[in-house]
C-alpha cells in the first residue's frame, strides 16, 4: 500500500490498552506485552496482511482495517477469549478490579497513511483518534464501540445486533460528544464472525493476488501493488496483439482459399465449327478431349481461313462467350470474401468491448448504505469505497433502513470516475 501513501480510508480501528500497565515492574511489562503479541497474531491470522496496519503504541496497539467491518469485532472478541483463557478468569469485574486485563474501543471513521520519521507507514487522522477517545471510556475488560461502527454492523446480521447494549454519551477533554455502546458476551455472534473469517480466508487465498513476495508478519503489513495505469498499459499491450494475430490468420486463410479460376465442366456447352476441306477426319475427336480435360483455362483453336471464308460472318463461338456457371462461382467467392471480412470485424469488436477498460463508482455516503446496481446489492458503504463496472446505463441506488432510498440513474463511459454523494439524515 506504499502506492496509496497521503491517500484517506474510510476503516474500522481499534484501539487496545493494556491497564495499569506503567504502574508495573519491567517484568510484569513483558509478561503482559508477550501475552497481548501472542494472542494478537492469533486473533489476526486469518486477516490477509493487505487489509490491515497494525501500530505498537507501547502499552497497546492500534490496528486499522481496511477490509471488512466485522473484522474488528471479531479480533476483538478473539482477544477477550483468549486473555481470559490465558488469565484463568472468567470475567472481569464490574469495579475493574482485575488490573491483568485489556480495553478496547472500536470506532469507524477517517484515517490517512503516511510514513513516519522512520519511512515506515503510519496512520493518522480523526479514525484513529476518536478510537483512542472511545476506549478511554471502557473499564478493564470492556469492548466499547462508538455510534458510527455500531450503525454499521448491528445491520449486517441479527447475531451483531444482539452484542451491542446502548452505554450513554459521554464527553472527552476535548469537550467532544461520543454516544458509545458496549459489546457483550454473546456466542452465536463469535460463531458468526468466526464463520465469515474462514470464508473470507479461503477466498482469498483462492484468488491470485498481484501484489510482489509478502512480507512475513512482524513490524511492517505494507506491500507494493502494481499501480492500476500500468495494470491498463499491459491489458491494452494484449489486446492490440490479439487482434493483430486475428488480422494475420484471416488474411492468410483468405489468401489460401481465393478461386485461381473457374474449373471448365464437361456439361459447358461448346459449338464446334465445320471441318475444312483440309482439315483431317480426326480433329472432332481431339476437339471432345479438350473439353473433357480439366485444363485451367479453356483454349479454342481458331478455324482456318478457308472455313471463314466459306461461311462469312458468323455469331461469335459459345465458348467465348461469359459461362453462367463462372459467373455464378466468382459471386459465390465474392460472398465468401465479404462474410469472412464481416466475421473478422465481429470479432475485433467482440473482443474489444470483451476488454473494454471499466469505469470506477465511487461512493461518499454517511454514515452509511447498501448499494443496488440495477437492482443488485453490491455491498455496503463503508468501508465499501469504489466499485468497478463496464461502460453502460446503470440505475444506481443507496439504501439504509430508516431513510428513504437515494436513486441515481448514471451513464458511464470507459476510465470514467463518477462520485455518488448522499448523507441520510
Amino acid at each position: 500500500m506504499l502506492d496509496q501513501a497521503n491517500r484517506t480510508f474510510i476503516c474500522s480501528v481499534v484501539f487496545i490498552d493494556l491497564v495499569g500497565y506503567s504502574k508495573k515492574t519491567v517484568t510484569e511489562q513483558i509478561r503482559l506485552k508477550t501475552s497481548l503479541t501472542n494472542n494478537l497474531s492469533e486473533a489476526i491470522k486469518d486477516i490477509p496482511v493487505n487489509d490491515r496496519i497494525i501500530l505498537d503504541t507501547g502499552d497497546g496497539a492500534a490496528i486499522s482495517f481496511l477490509g471488512d467491518p466485522e473484522d474488528a469485532l471479531f479480533v476483538t472478541l478473539s482477544l477477550r477469549e483468549a486473555m481470559v483463557r490465558e488469565a484463568g478468569l472468567a470475567a472481569p469485574s464490574a469495579d475493574g478490579s482485575s488490573e491483568d486485563w485489556v480495553r478496547m474501543g472500536i470506532n469507524l471513521g477517517p484515517v490517512k497513511l503516511v510514513k513516519d520519521i522512520n519511512g515506515h507507514p503510519n496512520i493518522i487522522g480523526d479514525g484513529i483518534n476518536v478510537a483512542q477517545r472511545i476506549m478511554s471510556f471502557a473499564r478493564p475488560g470492556q469492548i466499547v464501540v462508538s455510534r458510527s461502527y455500531y450503525d454499521v454492523v448491528s445491520n449486517l446480521a441479527s447475531e451483531y445486533a444482539k452484542l451491542f447494549s446502548y452505554e450513554g454519551s459521554r464527553t472527552d477533554k476535548h469537550v467532544r460528544e461520543h454516544e458509545i455502546y458496549v459489546v457483550g458476551h454473546h456466542e452465536g455472534a463469535l460463531q458468526k464472525a468466526k464463520d465469515g473469517m474462514k470464508d473470507r480466508a479461503s477466498s482469498t487465498q483462492s484468488i491470485p493476488r498481484r501484489t510482489g513476495s509478502m512480507p512475513p508478519l512482524g513490524s511492517s503489513t505494507v506491500t507494493l501493488t502494481v499501480p492500476s495505469f500500468v495494470q491498463d498499459k499491459k491489458k491494452l499491450t494484449l489486446v492490440a496483439g490479439a487482434l493483430a494475430t486475428i488480422v494475420i490468420v484471416l488474411g492468410i486463410l483468405v489468401a489460401t482459399k481465393q478461386p485461381k479460376g473457374p474449373p471448365l465442366t464437361a456439361s459447358a456447352p461448346i459449338e464446334a465449327k465445320p471441318a475444312s476441306a483440309t482439315a483431317p477426319p480426326a480433329e472432332p475427336a481431339k476437339l471432345d478431349a479438350k473439353v473433357l480435360a480439366p485444363a485451367p483455362t479453356p483454349a479454342v483453336t481458331p478455324a482456318p481461313a478457308e472455313a471463314a471464308k466459306a461461311e462469312g460472318a458468323k455469331p461469335a463461338l459459345a465458348a467465348d462467350a461469359p459461362k453462367p456457371e463462372a459467373a455464378a462461382m466468382k459471386a459465390d467467392a465474392a460472398k465468401a470474401d465479404a462474410a469472412r471480412a464481416e466475421a473478422s470485424r465481429a470479432e475485433a469488436a467482440r473482443v474489444a468491448a470483451a476488454t473494454a477498460i471499466p469505469a470506477t463508482l465511487v461512493f461518499a455516503v454517511s454514515p452509511w448504505g447498501e448499494v443496488f446496481v440495477n437492482g443488485k446489492s453490491r455491498g455496503v458503504t463503508p468501508p465499501m469505497k469504489a466499485l468497478k463496472l463496464e461502460p453502460g446505463k446503470y440505475k444506481v441506488e443507496v439504501r439504509n433502513t430508516t431513510f428513504p432510498v437515494y436513486a441515481e440513474s448514471l451513464e458511464l463511459k470507459a476510465r470514467d470516475e463518477v462520485t455518488v454523494r448522499h448523507k441520510f439524515q
